[in-house]
């Protein structure tokens, strides 16, 4: 039910493209589960459009402004006129996007800024970039840390007084997937796996490979990467390489950015993410959602996600990582246990409700 108080919320989501990215995504799915309860719900996305575009349930309720340069002032020309034309009292900036949003912020200093942090690298953060960020946070109302970690460093090392960790959540449905078409099991393999990570070194694909070679030596086994990858990146040329090294060229397969994300997961046996940093991915909040059982590596907020319902090994560990897998292989009634147990906590913890009301309450509070 949308609000009905003297103060009006009329919110507009910032992200800097909607390609298939965490970050994107909610950005998406706040602008969608933000309509029934706010006056006004869009978005706008600045540099790049992508395949998240279809996913936006109110086109009329959306912008892009192509920005071409770091102060482009066409676009924010364009995005001003959007704001006063749908009368926004709040920014919620996801990510870089903090940047354009305060430039807007400094235009319109009535708006209320929020900015939503989901820096994936939090194992580095003594390597974040700061400077822009620290003077940016002046105009801050309210900081949103997708896990502790962000949090800490926000309080640390940022200029608002207003830090909130919030968990992300996830709006996949099953109810619209493709009967009788395949989209995983076109070989003779007995077991898939399916990793839904952008292909680049924080994801760190090469531990994944190098498990899946330890793990053939004992099944007959396939691995599926969705995420976006560049035919002329020097990371996903070096994954191709390895691939190729180990022999495993038919034994893996990559399919870029995809639009049903959970077609595919229906068809996997296992989900794994083999990242060496996160924040809160959201391809972990699917997999669990799809009932898959769920092998990830300690890093972020993953482990408290999963609890005792997945396996978790440490990050950069190829033995460990395929031991966890062969695990669930060997043991199938344990893995369909702890895949359901899974499902269950997070449908409780991160379901959509829960966290759109204390994202609601963030802007009444500023």
């Amino acid at each position: 039910m949308k609000q009905n108080q003297h103060q009006p919320i009329r919110v507009l989501q910032i992200i800097d493209s909607l390609e298939a990215g965490g970050g994107e995504r909610m950005a998406v799915n706040l602008a969608n589960a933000l309509h029934q309860k706010v006056d006004f719900s869009g978005l706008i996305a600045t540099r790049k459009e992508g395949l998240l575009k279809a996913e936006i349930n109110h086109l009329d309720h959306y912008l892009y402004v192509n920005k071409r340069r770091s102060v482009d002032f066409k676009a924010l020309s364009l995005a001003i006129q959007f704001i006063k034309q749908h009368q926004i009292t709040h920014l919620h900036a996801h990510s870089t996007s903090f940047f354009f949003a305060t430039l807007i912020k400094i235009r319109m200093p009535k708006l209320k800024l929020i900015w939503h942090d989901h820096y994936g690298e939090s194992e580095q953060l003594i390597h974040r970039p700061r400077n822009i960020l620290k003077y940016a946070s002046f105009f801050f109302k309210a900081i949103i840390s997708v896990n502790e970690k962000l949090k800490k460093w926000a309080e640390d090392e940022l200029n608002c007084s207003q830090v909130s960790y919030i968990k992300n959540f996830s709006r996949l449905s099953f109810n619209n997937i493709p009967k009788q078409q395949q989209f995983l099991k076109k070989g003779n393999e007995i077991f898939h796996l399916i990793q839904v990570a952008n292909i680049r070194p924080q994801k760190n694909h090469e531990v994944a490979i190098e498990a899946l070679k330890l793990l053939s030596k004992t099944f007959s086994v396939k691995l599926h990467l969705l995420g976006q990858y560049h035919i002329n990146d020097r990371y996903y040329q070096s994954i191709k390489d390895l691939i190729h090294q180990h022999q495993l060229d038919l034994n893996v397969e990559f399919y870029g950015s995809v639009e049903n994300v959970q077609a595919y997961l229906e068809e996997a046996d296992i989900a794994l993410l083999s990242s060496r940093s996160e924040g809160l991915p959201v391809s972990l909040l699917e997999y669990a959602i799809a009932q898959k059982p769920v092998v990830i590596t300690d890093v972020g907020q993953c482990a408290s996600v999963v609890g005792d319902f997945a396996k978790v090994v440490q990050p950069g560990d190829p033995n460990a990582l395929a031991a966890a897998l062969k695990s669930y292989l060997a043991h199938p009634q344990e893995a369909k246990k702890d895949a359901e147990l899974l499902h269950k906590k997070v449908i409780s913890e991160y379901g959509e409700a829960a966290i759109i009301n204390q994202i609601v309450e963030i802007y009444k509070a500023v």
